[in-house]
């Protein structure tokens, strides 16, 4: 095909692009974007037939920054999104969910630990919809690695610390 811009946010750069695509061919991409005074996360949203839809803004808490995106897709073309954002003191991990049919949700905190920075989400997603996350997480000594599960109807569960050798730190998950 032909290339395509896919965001019209010219305030800022656009940056850390990331994309999922399921059996149907059914895409998001999700990225983070300046917009002269912190980043933001921005997606959209590609259905096969239709192509690209508008560019949306998929969470509104202004306290800081929102960088790394990761972005899934289920078979049933639903999305699950998540990041990283600044509250002022920390970062914490938040997730944003679209469902097909209604359209993208409210942004909610998917980590309350605050003993110290929560950073690099990624996230995956099986064919039912239900989906994990992973994110590494200082607790005022070293990092760990933590997770939180989305099941389909129940949303998701409480973070839960997954890696407990405590003898340096643990970074960089991959699910």
């Amino acid at each position: 095909g032909v290339a395509e811009l896919i965001e019209t946010n010219n305030i800022g750069n656009a940056s850390n692009p990331q994309i999922a695509v399921n059996a149907a061919g059914v895409a998001a991409a999700v990225w983070y974007q300046y917009d002269g005074t912190r980043n933001n996360i921005w997606t959209n949203r590609y259905s096969p037939g239709t192509g690209w839809s508008t560019a949306r803004l998929i969470e509104t808490v202004d306290n800081g920054d929102a960088i790394n995106p990761q972005i899934t897709v289920d078979a049933a073309s639903n999305a699950l999104a998540v990041w990283q954002q600044h509250d002022g003191d920390h970062w914490n991990i938040w997730a944003n969910r679209y469902t097909t049919g209604t359209g993208w949700g409210t942004a909610e905190l998917i980590e309350t630990n605050d003993s110290g920075n929560a950073q690099y989400p990624k996230i995956a997603v099986d064919e039912a919809g239900n989906a994990l996350a992973v994110w590494h997480q200082s607790d005022g000594s070293r990092n760990n690695i933590w997770a939180n599960a989305y099941t389909p109807g129940a949303g998701w569960g409480s973070a839960q610390l997954i890696e407990t050798d405590n003898a340096g730190d643990a970074f960089s998950p991959q699910i």
